[in-house]
Formats: C-alpha cells, sequence, structure tokens
C-alpha cells in the first residue's frame, strides 16, 4: 500500500539486526500548539491547532579515529492534528551524520556534516513524496557554561503535487545556556529562502486571482501551482510561493533523569512571499526525549 515505506522499514530492519556497535534507541512524543497553522495572510483566515506527535529513531555510532565519529540512523514518526485530520501524515527514513572535533577538550571547534531521505504518506491528496536534507554546522563551547553554533541546511520535498513540491535552504546561529548540570537554556535565529505552502479560504483566493489585493498578486498568482486541497474546510485552496522566512526561538531544556529530557519551546515566523504578501506565527511545543 504504501512502497516508499516499505523499501525504507525493511532496510532499517536489517540494519537493526545487523552487529553494529555503539547503537541506541531513541523516543520523541510531543504536543504543538499553532497559531496560523495554515499559513493564511488574512487575519480572518488564520486557523489555530494543535499537533501531536511520536518519532522513534534506532541508531548506531562507529569512532573511526580520535575526533572523526559517523552515525547512522533509522526514524519513524507520526504526527496527528485532531481539528484538521487531512494534515495526519506518517514518515520513515534514514540518514548519516559526521562529526568531526579539531583537537582536544571540550573547548575544541566540531563540524558537523548531515544527509538525509524520508518518504512521507500524507491523507491530503498530493502531499505524498519523497524529502531529502543536507545541513552542515559549526559548534564551539566559549565557556563551560556558553555554546555557539552556526548551522547552514537545505530540504527538497519531492510530491506528488506540484503545490507541496518544495525546495528552500536555512541558515541560523544558536547560542546555549548551560544554567546547570540538568538545565539549558537556547535561543536561535535565522532565515529560510525558497518556497513554501500557504493557504487561502474560498473567499479571499477569487480575490487575489481577480486583482482585487492588487494586480501584481494577480498577475503571479496566476503563474503558481495551487488547488482545492480542503484542508482547513470546504474550498480552501494551498498553493505554493517564492519567498523568505524569518524565524526565532527560544527554549529551556530541563534534563529528567539520565536520559530523558522535557524541551519547552516557542518560536515565532514571520513569512513574505514574493510579491510581498505576509504571513505570521507563533508556535509553542513541549516534548518528551528519552533515550533506552
Amino acid at each position: 500500500m504504501y512502497p516508499r515505506l516499505v523499501s525504507i522499514l525493511l532496510l532499517a530492519l536489517g540494519c537493526a539486526l545487523a552487529p553494529l556497535p555503539a547503537s541506541n534507541l531513541r523516543m520523541e512524543a510531543s504536543t504543538t500548539w499553532a497559531q496560523n497553522i495554515n499559513r493564511a495572510s488574512a487575519p480572518g483566515d488564520w486557523r489555530d491547532a494543535q499537533t501531536l506527535q511520536l518519532r522513534t529513531a534506532w541508531s548506531a555510532l562507529r569512532e573511526w579515529q580520535t575526533g572523526l565519529i559517523t552515525r547512522g540512523e533509522f526514524s519513524a514518526g507520526f504526527a496527528r492534528v485532531p481539528r484538521f485530520t487531512r494534515l495526519d501524515a506518517f514518515t520513515a527514513g534514514a540518514s548519516g551524520h559526521l562529526r568531526k572535533k579539531f583537537g582536544l577538550g571540550a573547548f575544541a571547534p566540531v563540524l558537523s556534516l548531515e544527509a538525509g531521505l524520508q518518504a512521507r504518506e500524507a491523507r491530503l491528496a498530493g502531499d505524498d513524496g519523497w524529502m531529502a536534507n543536507g545541513a552542515l554546522s559549526l559548534g564551539k563551547r566559549l565557556t563551560p557554561s556558553w555554546r555557539v553554533a552556526a548551522t547552514g541546511d537545505w530540504q527538497q520535498h519531492a510530491a506528488e503535487g506540484p503545490m507541496f513540491d518544495t525546495r528552500h535552504h536555512r541558515l541560523f546561529g544558536t547560542i546555549t545556556w548551560d544554567i546547570t548540570d540538568r538545565w539549558s537554556l537556547s535561543h536561535g535565529n535565522g532565515r529560510l529562502w525558497g518556497d513554501f505552502t500557504a493557504n487561502a479560504s474560498p473567499t479571499v483566493w477569487p480575490r487575489a486571482l481577480s486583482g482585487a489585493l492588487g494586480r501584481n498578486i494577480s498577475d503571479y498568482y496566476a503563474t503558481i501551482p495551487w488547488n482545492v486541497t480542503d484542508a482547513f474546510g470546504p474550498g480552501w485552496v494551498t498553493y505554493r510561493v517564492a519567498g523568505h522566512v524569518s524565524f526565532w526561538w527560544l527554549e529551556l531544556s530541563p534534563a529528567i533523569g539520565r536520559n530523558t529530557a522535557l524541551p519547552l519551546r516557542y518560536e515565532s515566523l514571520f513569512s513574505v512571499n514574493k510579491v510581498g504578501v505576509k504571513y505570521r506565527q507563533d508556535v509553542w511545543s513541549l516534548q518528551v526525549l528519552h533515550r533506552f
């Protein structure tokens, strides 16, 4: 029924049975409240909703020499949006990580490289497909309590529906304060460039196409992929635009026991598409992370 997921899960099972060193299993459960989850430009179209997520990941590490570590990971996850069930989705994939430490001691800089591929099966028509991503990060501990990192990443969703067929890249920085052995506080700030999806109600979308919201908007929207998906109610339209997204977050992460953490995170996103249409989103999330 789901050939993409079956192929990846069979590969994951085969590798899980192989005698790889330093393997571990990780579980993540989260609840997220998103304001304007549908990324609508008109405030009257904003829809708020809770997302419940469950994810499990199995990974194996190998140290090739001092300071050089590789890690392979297989993961699967499910996301449920009770208010808008068409957004429910299941993902499974594999990724590889390389970590190089330049020098000895806690203050040596660390370079990390990551690449991955995920299969996505969604209830929303056209949102199925493959997601490829890559990331490069450089981090350094400045003091026993403070760490910084800079990251550049890229993602492409090869989706069945053209309105979901997106690609983008991001640059962002992170600063972390280890308050105690059990508590840490981090702040991140960055920007995304590329494609993203947005949504419009059946009353707003015809006005955008007709020129009632401006000729530059109607001319551009006439060229982009869109479709009536009913994602947020009958007649709702999902469309793909190019633009940029500015974002920042603040996260407080207490450790509960030796292998469990409870991150609490707030994130603000401000998107602007190619013709200046703006979208505002605020996201609050609470996670439970446990390593077996």
